[in-house]
Protein backbone atom coordinates (compact mmCIF):
# COMPACT_ATOMS: atom_id res chain seq x y z
CA UNK A 1 0.00 0.00 0.00
CA UNK A 2 1.50 3.62 -0.68
CA UNK A 3 2.30 5.57 1.70
CA UNK A 4 -0.25 8.65 2.37
CA UNK A 5 0.16 11.99 0.78
CA UNK A 6 2.05 15.00 2.74
CA UNK A 7 0.27 17.08 4.74
CA UNK A 8 1.02 20.36 2.78
CA UNK A 9 -0.84 18.02 -0.80
CA UNK A 10 -3.94 18.24 1.41
CA UNK A 11 -3.72 21.74 2.22
CA UNK A 12 -2.60 23.35 -1.00
CA UNK A 13 -5.27 21.35 -2.20
CA UNK A 14 -7.98 22.69 0.82
CA UNK A 15 -6.25 26.44 -0.05
CA UNK A 16 -7.11 26.03 -4.51
CA UNK A 17 -10.68 25.10 -3.37
CA UNK A 18 -11.59 27.83 -1.12
CA UNK A 19 -9.78 29.90 -4.01
CA UNK A 20 -12.27 28.36 -6.48
CA UNK A 21 -14.77 29.24 -3.93
CA UNK A 22 -14.08 32.24 -3.91
CA UNK A 23 -13.70 32.85 -7.63
CA UNK A 24 -17.06 31.44 -7.94
CA UNK A 25 -18.84 33.84 -5.34
CA UNK A 26 -17.18 36.93 -7.24
CA UNK A 27 -18.24 35.86 -10.83
CA UNK A 28 -21.68 35.49 -9.01
CA UNK A 29 -21.73 39.44 -8.66
CA UNK A 30 -20.36 39.93 -12.28
CA UNK A 31 -22.38 40.31 -15.43
CA UNK A 32 -20.71 38.15 -17.79
CA UNK A 33 -23.83 37.39 -19.77
CA UNK A 34 -23.72 34.66 -22.03
CA UNK A 35 -19.88 33.77 -20.68
CA UNK A 36 -21.46 33.02 -16.81
CA UNK A 37 -22.20 29.50 -16.80
CA UNK A 38 -19.16 28.74 -19.14
CA UNK A 39 -17.40 30.49 -16.53
CA UNK A 40 -19.11 28.85 -13.99
CA UNK A 41 -19.07 25.10 -15.31
CA UNK A 42 -14.99 25.53 -15.91
CA UNK A 43 -14.50 26.64 -12.30
CA UNK A 44 -16.45 23.90 -11.35
CA UNK A 45 -14.72 21.20 -13.13
CA UNK A 46 -11.04 22.23 -11.86
CA UNK A 47 -12.53 22.02 -8.23
CA UNK A 48 -13.71 18.47 -9.04
CA UNK A 49 -10.73 17.18 -10.66
CA UNK A 50 -9.39 18.76 -7.71
CA UNK A 51 -11.05 16.61 -5.40
CA UNK A 52 -10.53 13.47 -7.82
CA UNK A 53 -7.17 13.58 -8.18
CA UNK A 54 -6.01 14.66 -4.48
CA UNK A 55 -8.48 13.47 -1.93
CA UNK A 56 -9.87 10.57 -3.69
CA UNK A 57 -6.60 9.68 -4.55
CA UNK A 58 -6.78 9.14 -8.15
CA UNK A 59 -3.19 10.68 -8.76
CA UNK A 60 -1.89 7.21 -7.18
CA UNK A 61 -4.88 5.09 -7.58
CA UNK A 62 -4.40 1.44 -9.80
CA UNK A 63 -5.20 1.77 -13.87
CA UNK A 64 -8.83 -0.16 -12.90
CA UNK A 65 -9.99 2.39 -10.21
CA UNK A 66 -8.94 5.38 -12.88
CA UNK A 67 -10.71 3.70 -15.64
CA UNK A 68 -13.86 3.05 -13.35
CA UNK A 69 -13.53 6.92 -12.29
CA UNK A 70 -13.26 7.76 -16.09
CA UNK A 71 -16.38 5.77 -17.08
CA UNK A 72 -18.45 7.30 -15.06
CA UNK A 73 -17.37 10.69 -15.90
CA UNK A 74 -18.53 9.39 -19.24
CA UNK A 75 -21.86 8.56 -18.48
CA UNK A 76 -22.21 11.51 -16.53
CA UNK A 77 -21.33 12.80 -19.65
CA UNK A 78 -23.71 11.33 -21.95
CA UNK A 79 -26.65 11.68 -19.37
CA UNK A 80 -26.36 15.49 -19.27
CA UNK A 81 -25.82 15.29 -22.96
CA UNK A 82 -28.77 13.63 -23.50
CA UNK A 83 -30.62 15.46 -21.36
CA UNK A 84 -29.41 18.90 -22.62
CA UNK A 85 -30.41 17.71 -26.32
CA UNK A 86 -34.01 17.16 -24.88
CA UNK A 87 -34.39 20.48 -23.78
CA UNK A 88 -33.11 22.29 -26.46
CA UNK A 89 -35.13 20.44 -28.84
CA UNK A 90 -38.57 21.32 -26.76
CA UNK A 91 -41.48 23.65 -27.49
CA UNK A 92 -43.23 25.81 -25.26
CA UNK A 93 -46.52 25.31 -24.95
CA UNK A 94 -49.43 27.00 -22.46
CA UNK A 95 -50.84 25.05 -20.28
CA UNK A 96 -54.88 24.23 -21.29
CA UNK A 97 -56.03 25.53 -18.04
CA UNK A 98 -54.35 29.05 -18.58
CA UNK A 99 -56.25 32.08 -19.27
CA UNK A 100 -55.80 33.22 -23.14
CA UNK A 101 -53.67 36.48 -23.51
CA UNK A 102 -55.69 39.38 -23.27
CA UNK A 103 -58.30 38.44 -20.91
Amino acid sequence: MNSPAPVRIYTMTWVALLALLATTFGLAHLDLGAMSPVASLAIATVKAVLVAVFFMHLRRASALVVLFALVAIFGLAILFTLSGADYATREIHAAPWTAPEGH
